[in-house]
């Protein structure tokens, strides 16, 4: 038996999508994670890759000549070279965004420069330009992508924007190592649902969602997450511990310490009235659950984030 026949028996995952791993190596240039007011931005092309995920708030993006509709829990993908605008509408709009490079080209890739509104002819640094990526998966996504993971996709730019924010050492290869699992996602969403329980994603990803929403409400309950999934209680449980890996009562403490993260890092609040506004009755309640996740007690994990507003590389920023 050939060597690749035995690899592909033996290791889990060979025979989809392991071409990509040949080339796949995400290099994350500039991120955010932010609320906007009413605000535009005129046509231009970027030398890179950018992702958008849009958690609240209307828009309009345009992409490579399509006009889309953006509302909360869209994904838009803009490939490098590609004329793009891009507007949120009033009263405001909270987004993540990640500019990136799916190659890393060490000789090139750590250009440091603001691409402004009205500039689409990039003949003068074409040399940095990320090269195309054709016959890939990559090569045909469309500017919006809406499938039934849109969500997870936005948590993971969420966390690559909070591994910017505090620039711990190792952080870039951290951010690559979310931006992989984002583009895995990514790909899955438009192959579409899979799995012997396939049929009830949505409803699985939808009570997730409800669970993410009301993190903060101390009362919110894993009996009222599966009614909305319309589901018994104990069934809920089960399915969703084997889409999500774990149980919902760990996925709801983990929202809230996320939840806690991005208010730490953006925010000048106190611990208590944060541990409140995370859904923890008391300020030790949520300490002892925090260093449970992140290993570090919140005050620590504050303290080495003070200042860290840029990526590895950068000093200063990437124009939005």
């Amino acid at each position: 038996m050939a060597a690749t026949e035995i690899s592909k028996e033996l290791i889990p995952g060979m025979s989809v999508g392991v071409e990509i791993l040949q080339y796949l190596r995400p290099y994350v240039r500039h991120c955010g994670d932010q609320h906007r007011p009413a605000w535009r931005i005129d046509t231009r092309c970027l030398l890179d890759y950018l992702i958008v995920f849009i958690a609240t708030g209307k828009g309009l993006f345009e992409i490579g000549g399509q006009t889309w509709d953006a509302a909360a829990n869209d994904v838009f993908w803009i490939p490098p070279d590609t004329p793009h605008a891009m507007e949120g509408y009033a009263p405001g709009m909270d987004l993540a965004y990640v500019h990136f490079d799916l190659v890393y080209r060490p000789t090139v890739a750590h250009w440091d420069f603001s691409i402004p509104a009205g500039m689409t002819d990039l003949s003068e640094v074409s040399p940095l330009m990320h090269p195309a990526m054709t016959d890939t998966p990559f090569a045909d996504l469309p500017g919006r992508l809406r499938a039934h993971n849109n969500l997870r996709v936005g948590q993971l730019l969420r966390d690559v924007c909070a591994e910017a924010r505090r620039a711990q050492p190792y952080s870039m290869l951290s951010m690559s190592g979310l931006m992989t699992v984002a583009l895995a996602e990514i790909l899955r969403g438009r192959q579409g649902l899979a799995g012997p329980h396939g049929e009830h994603i949505p409803a699985l990803e939808t009570a997730a969602e409800f669970l993410r929403d009301r993190c903060h409400r101390p009362d919110v309950s894993i009996e009222q997450a599966a009614e909305t999934a319309g589901m018994s209680d104990s069934y809920f449980r089960r399915l969703f511990f084997e889409y999500f890996g774990c149980s919902p009562r760990t996925y709801l403490q983990r929202m809230r310490i996320e939840h806690a993260k991005r208010l730490m890092t953006a925010s000048t609040e106190t611990l208590s009235r944060i541990a409140r506004q995370c859904g923890f009755a008391t300020v030790h309640s949520f300490s002892r659950a925090f260093k449970a996740v992140e290993g570090v007690t919140p005050t620590d994990y504050r303290t080495c984030g003070v200042g860290a507003t840029h990526v590895s590389g950068r000093t200063t920023p990437y124009s939005r």
